[in-house]
Order: structure tokens, then sequence, then C-alpha cells
């Protein structure tokens, strides 16, 4: 008779055969109130202790004001986690503490006192925090230009907080009892310690597929087809543009329907000649808008060939500026930027652009953190290496700039800042993520003593970081720079924009900016915690660019005066009223056709 111990593939294939019958079993309604019960079991007293701290630190302020979503995503998270802390704690103090001859207990005339004394401070410390919390809402609010949030948000946004984290715990209390299921089919076959190694891999295998399967097939893939859908979407209130100065145009090389949804919108809009000359009251260029997209039926290097094609059939290299642009996920491009260029220039210039994706930044960043690289780096070296075939008095100035992901993927063009300073210009890098390389470089090379909201660069020579219109000309705290030296480059970040700041380290370490609580639109209040701050940061990006302009993700209006600097539009000390009036009337300008900003 063969033994157990060497007939593994006999013991797994009868393994195999009581695991179908018992998965098929406990679809009965004895396994089905087995499973319910263990579901529904009392709350673990560690856990749930944990989960009311981490619930009232959840409440503190973070950076914007929150929706009823936001609520409910930073305090069913935290629970979740203070949950986990608190059950994982209380564990070890119950196996720690007889071996420490530790024992704690309370007479039995006293616990009931002892449960009201307890009750009593856990809704009292409840109250506090959440009253507390609303309270701060308001005042982010206020520091942010916006109006307050009703108390239904809060209460709807608790509520449903509070229903994640009771979810959350619903499912990991299945895990559990699909993993004793495992050990209870395997333990008749198998040695002790193969069980509980097998059962771990069953049930993580398990998990992984279900995982894969709501999140991958259903919540990616719908993603994605929203995405295709919107990128395809050609809506009526965007027209083509018949200018031959567009792509997209009747002369254009690019079809309409190829430049994909954001593109669209970017070749036709923007200021006419004629609004042009009325602004300056001076005469005026129609402005050159180039843009081509990546498709199925054509590479990276393909699309980069395209525009160039395009920078060629409209004459872009006789005009003044040339200014590459590398776009967020889907190709999306700041029409505040784009026009404040063709402003200051009078027209005389032209922009230029490529979709590289049509998926939105955060899913672009996930699955396909390259492009974003590769578009910045082959749109630039393309350009250059055309610039370089033409006499230098014909050469137009070259310019970079993005936004978010699309500065992430524009400044990896560079290895470092002096090749930036070689190749272009000058460069405006708006809400640019704390991860990006070259702006780590830059981070390492601040002044001691400077915020790390707005570091100073080499005395604000060539690099400077603007969080409002002010820090152009003096740093944070007010004082001078040394002379601006061409070519300029500037960091444009809010102190509120959770895009900037949002970094994995926020997990598990304290960050500087944090740290120092300099901000100008940030509460002084936010502090740092653990798992939690991420958490908070994160719920407020997705709506961080629909606040007020000046605040959170949303770069408008100041884009003028940066644009100015940028391209050495400097006057003297007494001139500055009549060019901040001139930035005024460009403004207002560009309110009456993009008026939502």
């Amino acid at each position: 008779m063969r033994s157990r111990r060497f007939a593994p593939l006999s013991l797994l294939r009868r393994a195999g055969r009581d695991l179908a019958h018992a998965v098929g079993t406990v679809t009965r309604g004895t396994g089905r109130r087995a499973r319910r019960t263990a579901i529904m079991a009392p709350l673990d007293t560690g856990g749930f202790l944990g989960a009311s701290v981490t619930a009232w630190v959840s409440t503190s302020p973070s950076m914007l004001p929150r929706t009823w979503w936001m609520w409910a995503a930073n305090i069913g998270l935290s629970e979740v986690y203070g949950y986990a802390s608190g059950a994982m704690i209380r564990q070890v103090v119950r196996r720690a503490a007889p071996a420490l001859g530790l024992h704690v207990a309370i007479a039995p005339d006293h616990r009931r006192r002892a449960r009201f004394v307890g009750a009593s401070a856990l809704v009292g410390i409840t109250a506090y925090s959440w009253v507390r919390g609303v309270l701060r809402q308001r005042e982010i609010s206020h520091l942010v230009q916006e109006e307050p949030k009703n108390l239904a948000t809060h209460v709807v946004g608790t509520a449903a907080g509070l229903g994640a984290s009771f979810a959350a715990l619903a499912v990991a209390r299945a895990t559990s009892e699909t993993a004793a299921l495992y050990r209870a089919l395997l333990r008749p076959h198998l040695p002790p310690r193969a069980v509980k190694i097998l059962s771990l891999v069953l049930t993580a295998a398990t998990v992984a597929v279900l995982v894969d399967r709501l999140i991958r097939g259903r919540v990616l893939e719908a993603m994605i087809e929203r995405a295709e859908a919107a990128n395809r979407l050609i809506a009526p209130d965007v027209p083509r543009p018949a200018s031959p100065l567009r792509s997209g145009s009747p002369a254009s090389l690019e079809s309409w329907a190829s430049l994909g949804a954001p593109g669209r919108k970017i070749v036709s809009g923007g200021p006419d000649v004629e609004l042009l000359s009325r602004t300056l009251g001076e005469s005026a260029r129609e402005p050159i808008r180039v843009y081509a997209a990546k498709s199925s039926s054509r590479t990276l290097e393909e699309t980069v060939a395209a525009v160039l094609a395009e920078l060629d059939r409209t004459d872009a290299w006789d005009r003044k500026v040339l200014v590459l642009f590398t776009g967020t996920g889907t190709g999306w491009l700041q029409e505040w930027s784009l026009s404040a260029i063709e402003f200051l220039t009078g027209g005389n210039c032209a922009t230029a652009s490529i979709q590289y994706s049509f998926y939105p930044s955060p899913l672009t960043y996930l699955v396909d953190r390259r492009s974003p690289q590769r578009a910045g780096r082959l749109l630039l070296g393309a350009v250059r290496r055309r610039l370089a075939e033409l006499p230098p008095e014909r050469r137009p100035r070259l310019f970079v700039a993005g936004e978010s992901l699309g500065s992430f993927g524009g400044q990896s063009a560079f290895r470092d800042v002096p090749e930036m300073l070689r190749s272009v210009d000058g460069a405006v890098w708006t809400g640019t993520p704390s991860f990006t390389p070259l702006w780590q470089q830059l981070c390492a090379r601040a002044r001691p003593g400077s915020p790390a909201i707005a570091p100073i660069i080499d005395g604000g020579r060539n690099v400077r970081v603007v969080t409002r219109p002010r820090d152009l000309h003096r740093d944070y705290w007010g004082g001078l720079y040394e002379p601006w030296q061409e070519p300029r480059v500037v960091y444009a970040q809010h102190p509120s924009d959770p895009v900037v700041w949002f970094d994995l380290p926020l997990l598990w370490r304290e960050p500087a900016w944090l740290r120092e609580r300099v901000g100008h639109d940030v509460t002084p209040a936010m502090r740092w915690f653990p798992w939690i701050t991420f958490w908070q940061i994160a719920a407020d990006m997705p709506l961080s660019i629909t606040v007020r302009g000046g605040h959170g993700h949303a770069y408008r209006e100041e884009m003028v005066p940066i644009w100015a600097a940028v391209l050495g539009q400097d006057v003297p000390e007494e001139q500055l009223p009549a060019q901040r009036r001139r930035h005024a009337e460009i403004i207002a300008a560009i309110r009456t056709y993009h008026p939502q900003g």
C-alpha cells in the first residue's frame, strides 16, 4: 500500500473531487446560514476601537471642500484601516499578556459603569470630531473661495462611509470563511502545514479571480469603453475650423474625425484675428494651432511626423514663437495657457501637440506610464532637429509646456535642468506631480529654509516656483530674487493642488510641505496620519479642477502673467500698472469665448 506521504497527485485528485462536491454543498441552506452567521458575528473589540479612532481622524481637514462621496471614501477607507489595525493589536496583546504576566479584569459590580463610561466617551468624541470636521470644511471652502456644502452633504457622506466600511468587513469575513472552508476540505488528506499553505494559496487565487473579473473585467473595461466613446464623439457645439492654419480644417492633412474629441476642441477654440486686434489695439496675426492624434493605424513616431507635416504646411517655422505642449492622458490642453500665448504674442505664434492616449490621466498613469514620456521626448526631438536645419535668424523661439500628467511627460524630454535650459527658450510646467524626476532634482537643489511648496532654485535666476502671480517677482516669503535670466522656467503649483502633492510615500511618511504648514490656501489645521492622509488627498483629486481658478488644480487667469514673464515681456516698475491693466483686458477677452475656464 502506497503511503499518503508519497502520493501527492492522488491526494490532490481526491481533494479536488471533495472540493467540487463541497462547493456544491455550501450553496444549500445550511451552508448559507453558517456563512451568514460568521459574517454577521459581533465586532471585534480591538477592531471596533481602532475603527472609531480612525473615523475621528478621517473627519480632519485636507485640501479641498468635500462632497458626500469624498466624505464616504475618507470614512470608509479609514475605518477599514483602523479595524484591521485594532484587531491585529488586540491579538498581539492577547498573546503577549500571559507571557509578561499581565492580567486585567473588571469587577462584576463595576462592569455596567465601565460600559456606560466607555459608550459615553465614544459617543462624545465621535460627535465632537464630526462637528469639528464640518466646521473645518467651512474654513476650507472660504480659503479656496467656494460656497460651503450644506449639512446634508456631510450627513449623507458619513452614512455612506459607515455603510462602505461594514461592507468591507463583510467581504473580509467572507474571505476568512472561504479559507476555513478550504482548510476543512484539505485537512483529511494533507499534513497540517501543507493544509495551511495550500488553503492560503487557494484563497488568494479565489480572491484574485474575483477581483480580476470585477476590476479588470468590468470596471476597467467599462472605463476604457467610455473613454473610447468620448474620444470618438463629435460634439455639435465644437465647429470644424475653416482656417487653413488649424489642423482638422479642409486644408489640413489631418482629418477632423482623426483628431479625437480633445483635439477637435483645441483646434476649434481660441481667439480669431479680429478679437486679437480689437483687444490689443493693434494689428495681429492669426495664430497657428497644430494637433495630431495617435491611432491603431499609426505609431507614436508617425503621429509626431504628422505634427511636423502640419507645421510645414502652415509655415509655422516663420512665426516668432513656437510652443510644444504635452497633453494630459486624454490629450486635453488648458485653453487659458494656449490663449495667453496667442494674445501676448499678437498671434505671431504656433502651438503644437499630440494625443498619445485617450484614457483619463489616472488610468494612463497606471496602465501606460511610458506614453506621455515618449510623447514629450519624440515631439521635442523631432522639432529641434527640424529647427537645426534652419538658419539661426529664421528659427522661432522654442518653448515647452504641460499640465498635470502633461508636465510629467513633457519634462521627460530632459535628463536634467541644465539640459532643459540648453534645449529651449523657456518652459511653463503647471500642476507638476511630485513624482516627476526633474522636479525631484530641483527640490534637491533648493535653498535651505525655502518652503517645500515653493522652493527657491539658484536664487530664481532661471527657475521660479509660482503659487500665485506675485511669486513671479518675489519669493514666497516676499524676498527678492536674483535678476531674471533667459531661458526662463516657471513651475506653477497651488498649495491646495492635490495632484501636485499626491504621492505613494504619503502612506507611511509625513512630507515636508505638510510639516511646514505654510500654504496660503490650505488650513494650518491639516495634519498627517499614516494611511489616512494618502486617501484624503486622493479623494481631493477628482474634483480639484472644478474649484475656482487660483486654487486646487485650476490654473486659469494666472497663466497670462506667467506666460508674459516666461516670454520676457518685462517692463519697468512704473509701467507695471499699465501692464496689469493690459493683462486684465486679455483675461476679460478670453472669458468671452471660454467662460467655464
